[in-house]
């Protein structure tokens, strides 16, 4: 995480903004507050702290606190009894002041709370099973994505484990990824692990940063895990790094070059489920090397063919599809040439790329509308639709036609071969005549000679 440092007091305009004094100016020292005004509803959280169930009764008496408000802009007075494990507490205000079990303050309810108490495992028991007889939720997370079953497994609540585990889901993950599991691995609850893998919790699912159960007890030294998750043979799969960036000219125009391992334009894929924050799925797609294309047309069928098996993940990720698709296009989305700028070919041959990925979109997206349209999914077409689609189509026609324009004048500035260009043909044929000529000057010499020496013996006969 990058941390802003201000060496200086940023710059102001007002002069109302200026705190300090020119020098030769007297100090003047601020004036204190002596006086403090006592907050009433002090008493009422010193005693929900403390535990002094006869004070509360007393402070709520004589306040008329609604027992539902939160205190002193803070939890509720049932959620500060469930954190600090205050049995008593908690049943009067269950069963005497009727306390909501299920009111959130900041995404936080009364079971996340008692899950998260570190006091006896005993009087944690006993306090969930109070609120879980009066309707409280138990599926449900906080902001973070933490549920009541990863508290009560992070802090070895091995009887709330076993109370709670009919009910929630294994494969359920908080924001860094983690299943369940992982909160009981990295606090080392070997009781709690030895529940969770009898009940049939896959642990060598991988988090977010590609760490398994295993990994992590690996990493901390807890051996006595180790003894209980055994060693997978097998792999994980691992997604190609090319998979996840555009590295060559291959990845940016797929169609033109030499083909290669990575689907066409799959990087796209990896930015937008990234947006949707489902990224975790990317894998998914990797090992049936999904591309661009094919992605941006794929239903709920093909989701839960790939592999996608929840419902509810499908939806979110088919709601980002639609959102992709439903946006109006425009030209200046894309890279365009004027007449007065100065492109070199490459600059020219990657605007080209721009425009073929922006092609492959399109079509996808008609592709799409299309498909929901004859299944009356997106309701009634209106004609004023159709007509921004049709200018939105000839503009970009007119963007196609300029850059033809500008490829075709940029062309004729070019020379017919490569001044490095070889004809390795013609350099053959030319070595092929100069030994023939070698050949012929070498015979010509020999036959001289020859000529010469029967003149000479000539003489003798």
């Amino acid at each position: 995480m990058d941390i802003k440092k201000n060496y200086r007091p940023e710059e102001s305009d007002s002069e109302d903004d200026y705190d300090g004094f020119y020098f030769g100016d007297q100090l003047v020292p601020k004036r204190k507050n002596y006086f403090s005004i006592k907050d009433e509803e002090e008493d009422l959280i010193s005693a929900i702290n403390c535990g002094d169930l006869t004070s509360i009764k007393e402070n709520m008496s004589k306040l008329n606190f609604d027992v539902n408000s939160p205190v002193k802009r803070g939890y509720t007075l049932l959620m500060h009894a469930c954190k600090n494990g205050f049995y008593d507490i908690v049943e009067y205000l269950v069963l005497e002041k009727e306390a909501n079990v299920n009111k959130q303050v900041d995404s936080v309810t009364p079971l996340l709370q008692a899950c998260d108490c570190i006091k006896s495992s005993h009087i944690v028991e006993k306090i969930v099973n109070l609120l879980l007889k009066h309707g409280a939720v138990v599926n449900v997370s906080d902001k973070y994505a933490t549920t009541p079953f990863m508290l009560a497994c992070k802090n070895g609540h091995a009887n709330v484990v076993r109370l709670l585990i009919k009910d929630v889901s294994f494969d359920a993950i908080d924001n860094r990824g983690c299943t369940p599991i992982f909160h009981a691995v990295e606090n080392n609850r070997v009781e709690i692990v030895k529940i969770l893998i009898e009940a049939g919790v896959n642990y060598t699912k991988a988090n977010s940063k590609g760490y398994t159960p295993r990994r992590v007890a690996e990493v901390h030294g807890f051996h006595d895990l180790l003894k209980l998750l055994p060693y997978e043979e097998e792999d994980c799969y691992v997604i190609p790094t090319q998979f996840l960036s555009y590295n060559t000219m291959r990845d940016y125009i797929p169609r033109i070059f030499l083909k290669s391992e990575c689907p066409e334009y799959f990087q796209e894929v990896y930015n937008i489920l990234r947006s949707l924050n489902m990224d975790r799925y990317l894998e998914y797609f990797a090992k049936e090397s999904v591309p661009l294309s094919k992605f941006l047309c794929l239903d709920d069928k093909g989701l839960e063919k790939l592999g996608i098996q929840l419902p509810l993940f499908r939806m979110k990720i088919m709601k980002g599809l639609l959102d992709y698709h439903l946006n109006y296009w425009n030209k200046k989305s894309i890279g365009h040439i004027n007449k007065t700028s100065k492109d070199n070919f490459y600059d020219i041959l990657m605007i080209t790329a721009n425009h073929l990925q922006n092609l492959i979109k399109i079509k996808s997206s008609l592709c799409f509308i299309k498909n929901h349209l004859k299944q009356n999914l997106l309701g009634p077409l209106e004609e004023e639709e159709l007509q921004i689609m049709l200018r939105n189509f000839q503009n970009y026609q007119l963007a196609i036609k300029a850059l033809r324009n500008t490829i075709k004048y940029l062309a004729s500035f070019s020379p017919e071969k490569n001044p490095l260009y070889i004809d390795y043909n013609e350099y053959l044929t030319e070595r092929k005549r100069s030994r023939i000529k070698c050949y012929s000057n070498f015979t010509t010499i020999a036959i001289g000679i020859s000529v010469f020496i029967c003149s000479k013996f000539k003489r003798f006969f």
